[in-house]
């Protein structure tokens, strides 16, 4: 399957976009480097003082030119978004009309800084495409009167017929017409067990067929495939997003014709022009802008402490309100690999006999459910005789020759086709058969554990205000109930696609709740981007799921969770203290402005003071975690 450009609009930034940003991290470095060597003349050389003013205010205007121009088209338009560069603007004029040129130069740096680390990039969305492209088939084996032809999966059309060969990606949604194979289907399922199909059984684009040849029938290609709906889903996703306001910036309307009008009265009763220009220094909103970036880099830096990546700002201000939490099943909540939960071996069959023939069967398969018979034989210490005349099954099992006798390991179906008798199982959970020498041995129960954490932070969640947590899955729905029901959570949704699990995730926000949405795989990326915050977890992120969602927990520790939410709710106070600290300072100097107690550099001197107090006062998120025991 082959998804077109014309579906959705992909790749990396447009030429335009690099061209805008590169333009504007150049503006501030330069900025910064001239500043620095206009403090080194000035400071280094008294004589050249001049020079080194001259070169500060080349910094000034190289940094706060673009403010300038777009506090000018705000004045012109009317565009009440551009409030902050109206307000910005003024201040640079006022820095720069006392000589105050540092403050000229760091007020729109501020701004700038700001800016980059709250506004919400669309290249998670278009990573998370591409991501999924790399999972279609480029090419497919169309079987045409008798003969095979390499085709574009584009160009095929349902009812077609083609080819799946072992360890070849599946380019269609359709259904098998011949052959047995395990199918890794965990892009789209989720589910960590291989799924065995057969004649009649579904397959999907993106998923790999491993050990058998297949013949299927096509039902839906490009598009009309599961993959390619996930692509569309996360493309109507990003397009219906939209950027939370930021707090200062829906004052600032406000604030600006106040301070001007301040600064007027203030030069027609007074006839200072010194007392008028003192006033729009001080009313710069440096600390008001700094208020955001110094609290975001603060609460940054203990997530990285806690491996928590967290793509956007905008994170800060919507966790606090989540009060739904929906969590992917395999590789999230459960460890991600079947491990063997029970082993019953027949009357008069030793466990350890049991384990020692199914473990020599197992030996050279790399099929999950072989692997986890070894990896408790290993565990156990118990030594198996290499195997001979190893032979895979597709959709079955293994067959091999252990201690001179034919031995098999694998579902119900292959012992009895070996016309060996099987008692009677328990169909809904996961299981093997182990036969030898004509004899069923017994059978290994196998499971997706819960993760050992995963209780635990749950019910801290709980008590962070999740009022409601939902296990989302495609696997099974008695295995996902087993589970859920481990976990303690409020409800089960088992047996659904990547676009039903985004469905959910909007039934719940339709109802008036703000969903975070919890997952690690391609399957759980609509959801991750349609929720109002996804989480993608895993020690090796899956680029797609990371490209959907607004964090990602570097590893597979659940407790993470309430650590983040815990860390949100703290970066709300800091950041509330801080918007209404540096307001406050900003009333107070404005009066002492305006009565002449401040004069225009003792103002810019003030103005840095608060700055440094909202510093400080953000830089106390930095403490958070240091009563626990995590690092």
């Amino acid at each position: 399957m082959t998804i077109s450009a014309d579906t959705v609009s992909i790749g990396t930034l447009a030429p335009e976009e690099k061209r805008r940003i590169s333009v504007r991290l150049s503006a501030g470095m330069s900025g910064v480097g001239l500043l620095t060597l206009g403090a080194f003349l000035v400071y280094a050389s008294p004589e050249q003082w001049q020079i080194g003013e001259m070169v500060r205010g080349l910094a000034a205007a190289v940094v706060g030119v673009p403010t300038l121009i777009s506090g000018v088209r705000g004045v012109v338009t009317g565009d009440t978004r551009r409030a902050t560069d109206q307000l910005v603007a003024i201040a640079i004029l006022a820095s720069a009309a006392t000589g105050d040129f540092v403050t000229a130069t760091l007020i729109p740096l501020f701004l700038e800084l700001g800016r980059l680390f709250e506004e919400r990039s669309s290249l998670g969305a278009r990573s998370a495409i591409d991501g999924i492209r790399a999972l279609a088939a480029r090419r497919a084996s169309l079987l045409r009167n008798g003969f095979e032809e390499q085709v574009d999966p584009n160009t095929l059309r349902p009812e077609d017929e083609i080819l799946v060969r072992p360890g070849e990606r599946i380019a269609v949604d359709g259904t098998v017409l011949e052959g047995r194979s395990a199918v890794d289907q965990s892009a789209i399922t989720g589910e960590s067990l291989y799924q065995d199909v057969g004649p009649g059984s579904p397959v999907f684009a993106g998923t790999v067929a491993l050990d058998g040849l297949l013949k299927v029938q096509v039902r839906g290609i490009g598009s009309d495939t599961v993959l390619g709906r996930v692509v569309q889903l996360l493309a109507e996703v990003e397009l219906a997003s939209v950027p939370v306001l930021r707090l200062f910036e829906r004052r600032a309307g406000v604030w600006l014709p106040v301070v001007l009008t301040i600064a007027a009265t203030t030069l027609f009763f007074t006839e200072s022009l010194s007392r008028a220009i003192a006033v729009l220094v001080v009313s710069a909103p440096t600390a008001l802008v700094v208020a955001g970036p110094a609290a975001v880099v603060a609460a940054m830096s203990v997530a990285t402490r806690f491996r928590i990546l967290i793509k956007s700002a905008d994170f800060f201000e919507r966790a606090s309100d989540i009060d739904t939490l929906i969590l992917d099943k395999t590789g999230t909540v459960t460890v991600g690999a079947p491990t063997v939960t029970k082993i019953e071996p027949e009357s008069g069959i030793s466990e350890e006999h049991l384990i020692q023939v199914a473990a020599s069967c197992g030996f050279g398969s790399l099929h999950p459910a072989s692997r986890a018979v070894v990896s408790e034989a290993l565990k156990r210490g118990i030594r198996s005789t290499p195997p001979k005349d190893l032979q895979e099954k597709p959709g079955l099992g293994v067959l091999a020759r252990v201690e001179g006798q034919q031995a098999a390991l694998g579902r119900k179906t292959l012992l009895e086709e070996l016309g060996i008798h099987v008692g009677v199982g328990d169909e809904d959970v996961s299981q093997v058969w182990v036969a030898h020498g004509g004899r069923c041995l017994g059978r290994f129960v196998l499971r997706d554990e819960p993760r050992a954490e995963a209780r635990d932070a749950i019910t801290a969640m709980r008590k962070l205000g999740m009022s409601r947590i939902i296990l989302l899955t495609g696997d099974r729905a008695a295995v996902a109930h087993e589970v859920g029901a481990a976990l303690g959570v409020d409800q089960v949704i088992a047996e659904v696609l990547p676009a039903q699990k985004l469905e959910v995730v909007r039934s719940e926000q339709a109802s008036g709740r703000t969903v975070m949405m919890v997952g690690d795989g391609i399957n759980d990326a609509p959801a991750l981007g349609g929720a109002d915050i996804g989480v993608a977890i895993g020690a090796q992120l899956n680029e797609v799921a990371l490209g959907g969602s607004d964090v990602a927990l570097l590893g597979t520790d659940l407790e993470r969770l309430p650590q983040m939410i815990g860390l949100a709710d703290a970066f709300r106070r800091i950041i509330s203290q801080n918007v209404w600290l540096a307001f406050g300072l900003s009333v107070v100097l404005i009066i002492l402005a305006a009565r002449g107690i401040l004069d225009p550099l003792s103002g810019a001197l003030a103005q840095s003071l608060s700055v440094f107090l909202v510093v400080a006062n953000s830089a106390r998120i930095l403490r958070f975690g240091d009563s626990k025991s995590e690092s």
